[in-house]
Formats: structure tokens, C-alpha cells, sequence
């Protein structure tokens, strides 16, 4: 009888000390400032594209890429549009859910990183890059 309440006691000793470790854990996170990384990574991909409509998808994470998430959308230029600058402008919609100002872009075409703007205001030079990184292939333009 006696190992027997000696057993319980132990179990609930151990039980009592790891509900005291979860909360004390738990008050350590309510403490911890509430810091949030600001903008993402991601990858642009065009998945199909024809005269009037495309497919894009945008792959990104915050912190890691095993964590990313892969959005798809779709793109329609409407009738006589241009097919092109409309999947540019879908993908600066996308931009500026994570930025408002200056941000990283990594550029295959010039091989290096640039710092490009997600302002209203420095909207043209913003379509402007995205359609050369895109779409002008070549040296000529």
C-alpha cells in the first residue's frame, strides 16, 4: 500500500511540474516582444501565358523557406490588352501586400541585387523593371 501512494505522489509531482514548465513557458511567450520581420522573400513564376490570359504563382516565406506558400493566380489582360504589363502589375498587387516603401529585388538579368521602390509614386520605374526583367530578352533593349 504504501508504494502504492508513493507512486501516486510521484505522479502527481511530475504532473504538477510540468504543468509549472508549459506555463512558465507560456508567460515567457506573452512577454517576448512582438517583433514581426518586415516584407518576404518569394519567387515569381509564369506558369502558361497566351495573347489574353496567364497564370502566375508567387512562392513565398517569411523567415524560411520550409515554411513558404505557394499562391497561383490568375491574370486577364481583357480585350486588346497587354498581356505582359498586366502580369507585371498583378505582381506589384502582390509586392505591395508586404511592402510600402524600398525592397530587395535579386535580378537573374543584371546578376546582383537591386533595391527597387513599392511607392505609388515610383510606380512607372517599378512596371517599368519588372517588364525588362520579364519580358525583353537580349541586349538590344
Amino acid at each position: 500500500m504504501l508504494a502504492y501512494v508513493n507512486a501516486a505522489r510521484e505522479r502527481r509531482q511530475n504532473a504538477e511540474a510540468e504543468a509549472a514548465r508549459i506555463n512558465a513557458e507560456a508567460i515567457a511567450r506573452e512577454n517576448a516582444p512582438a517583433v514581426q520581420p518586415q516584407g518576404t522573400n518569394g519567387i515569381f513564376q509564369i506558369i502558361s501565358k497566351d495573347n489574353r490570359t496567364a497564370q502566375i504563382s508567387f512562392r513565398g516565406w517569411k523567415n524560411d523557406f520550409s515554411y513558404s506558400r505557394r499562391e497561383v493566380y490568375a491574370v486577364d489582360a481583357g480585350l486588346n490588352g497587354n498581356i505582359d504589363r498586366a502580369i507585371v502589375r498583378k505582381m506589384i498587387e502582390i509586392i505591395r501586400r508586404y511592402y510600402n516603401g524600398d525592397f530587395n529585388w535579386e535580378s537573374p538579368r543584371l546578376g546582383r541585387v537591386v533595391v527597387l521602390s513599392a511607392r505609388i509614386e515610383d510606380n512607372d520605374g517599378l512596371e517599368d523593371f519588372l517588364m525588362q526583367e520579364f519580358f525583353i530578352t537580349g541586349t538590344g533593349r
